[in-house]
């Protein structure tokens, strides 16, 4: 027996019994191969293999030592390496087994509560949240059902409301559709009930909020039927809106007056206006008051009305003219004979503009009946070139307006001869001027008894009570008046308003006194209506 070798193996001869002995530890069946399984702490396993002949397991005495020979021993080596490999393919096999048992794990029984109270709070918020989520489609779906029912509705009273003005456009003459909030759609669809429609005469879009599109449908049907008056004040034309009007009138036998006062329109609309105008010859009346035309509308303007032959009234109040288109049309007024009311307040025209103005009415033949100059910084030189033009035109004047300017006592004095000679004078507005009671005086004497005079405006002019009681007496027996407006002319508690007293007492026609009076110390507004004789204070000034 070979002391190296001990009781670990004995080889038989070469390297068929190593061959032998691999065999059977692969196979699991041979005696002669004993695999044994050791665990260090759990983690590693090694395989040990031990090969025992079988005649030397018992170690007998008589057992004869074997003898190894060289090829034996040279083929040593390469068994220890196939067992090392065997060692390391066993290792690799029983790895994963390791590592899923390892990986295996078991929830202690002490946690399980708390996680079963995390699942169910979790349960809790997704059915909350579940449950928030069909609630808010539920409202969302009821609030769209409602707004579908509510629109309907709408739709309907809508289409009846448009459906009732049309009827009304059909079937009476005068068609009053002011303030509807029609809008462009509105408009346009109530505008078809005018096409060929020969009852309508007069209809009336103010204030409805009508654009290019209503405008448009407008200037469709307008040759086709028979209106003759058409008012579209206050609305969003502009200049394309206007533009599209402007085609339509040149060409237009019937309309009488047009309304496109504060539309924004400027020079462009104007111009288109001014073409359509060389052309027309039935339109009397235009307003384009509060628009935005400045001098080079207001030139365009001037040479339509040097061309026209027809219009007699054009509002011009409210825009930006100046001196310059003050002076372009003065000179169209010298080549127009038809005009006869012209308002042209609040257009900075100053006293040069105003001058030029009165040259050219006062140089025509023709009447004038009205003038609309308020609000044009006028100073008292302007009174001179006034109070000449209200002298030559005295036979036809019916409404003078000079209102918010600085004429003052002087300028007032100039004029009040000029109102006397106007036997037809109707109404004077001399609010604002800076009157005091000089000015008063003389307005007095000129208008005691006067022929025709139904509305006198003098509010805004520091009269004083001495000023307010000449003016009170000389209408205190007048049989004219019908309206005299005092308001803040600074007539105090006692002998201004005594006087007027007296003048409510004794005046027959007077249906309308307003004006501001001093009662305690304080300032009260009292307006003063009559009727019938009977007095009643209604509302402020």
């Amino acid at each position: 027996m070979l002391p190296e070798l001990g009781a670990s193996c004995q080889l038989r001869a070469g390297s068929s019994a190593l061959l032998y002995s691999n065999v059977a530890f692969r196979r699991g069946r041979s005696p002669r191969a004993r695999i044994a399984w050791t665990q260090a702490s759990g983690a590693d396993r090694t395989v040990q293999t031990s090969l025992t002949p079988p005649s030397s397991i018992s170690g007998s005495p008589g057992s004869s030592p074997v003898h190894v020979s060289a090829d034996v021993q040279q083929a040593t080596p390469t068994a220890t390496a196939r067992t090392a490999s065997t060692q390391q393919v066993v290792r690799q096999r029983a790895q994963p087994t390791v590592s899923v048992r390892q990986s295996s794990s078991v929830l202690p029984k002490s946690q399980l509560p708390v996680y079963l109270g995390a699942a169910a709070v979790a349960a809790a918020l997704v059915l909350g949240a579940y449950r928030t989520f069909l609630t808010g489609a539920a409202k969302n779906a009821a609030a769209a059902v409602t707004q579908g029912i509510t629109a309907k509705r709408l739709q309907r009273e809508a289409a009846s409301r448009l459906n009732e003005m049309s009827s009304l456009i059909q079937n009476s003459p005068t068609a009053d559709l002011s303030a509807k909030n029609l809008g462009d759609e509105g408009t346009a669809y109530v505008a078809e009930a005018l096409a060929f429609n020969t009852v309508c005469l007069a209809a009336d879009f103010s204030n409805n909020g009508v654009g290019q599109l209503g405008t448009a449908q407008l200037s469709e049907v307008l040759p086709t039927c028979a209106l003759q008056h058409l008012k579209l004040h206050t609305n969003n034309l502009g200049d394309a809106g206007c533009t599209l009007l402007a085609q339509k009138l040149s060409g237009n036998g019937l309309l009488l007056t047009l309304d496109l006062g504060s539309n924004g329109i400027g020079d462009a609309g104007a111009a288109a206006l001014a073409e359509g105008l060389k052309l027309n010859t039935t339109l009397k009346s235009l307003d384009l008051s509060g628009n935005a035309i400045d001098v080079a509308g207001g030139k365009a303007l001037a040479e339509a009305l040097a061309a026209n032959t027809t219009l007699s009234t054009l509002i011009l109040s409210d825009n930006y003219l100046g001196p310059e288109g003050a002076q372009a049309l003065a000179e169209a007024l010298l080549q127009n004979s038809s005009l006869t009311e012209l308002s042209i307040k609040g257009n900075e025209l100053g006293d040069e503009g105003v001058e030029a103005l009165c040259s050219a009415l006062q140089g025509r033949a023709s009447p004038l009946k009205l003038l609309d100059i308020g609000n044009n910084s006028l100073s008292p030189a302007a009174a001179a070139p006034l109070a000449r033009l209200l002298h030559s035109k005295a036979d036809g004047i019916t409404e003078f307006n000079v209102y918010m300017n600085e004429i003052g006592d002087k300028g007032i004095r100039l004029l009040a001869p000029a109102f006397k000679d106007c036997k037809k004078l109707k109404s004077l507005d001399l609010g604002g001027n800076d009157a005091g009671p000089d000015a008063a005086a003389a307005l007095a004497e000129a208008l005691l008894s006067h022929p025709s005079l139904k509305l006198l405006e003098l509010g805004y002019n520091p009269l004083g009570p001495a000023g307010a009681a000449t003016i009170a007496g000389a209408f205190k027996f007048d049989t004219k008046l019908e309206t005299l407006k005092l308001g803040w002319c600074k007539v105090g508690g006692g002998e201004g308003a005594r006087a007027l007293a007296d003048l409510v007492m004794f005046n027959k026609t007077l249906v309308q006194v307003r004006t501001v009076v001093m009662v305690d110390s304080l300032i009260s507004s009292l307006l003063l209506d009559i009727n019938m004789g009977k007095m009643q204070c209604s509302s402020a000034y």
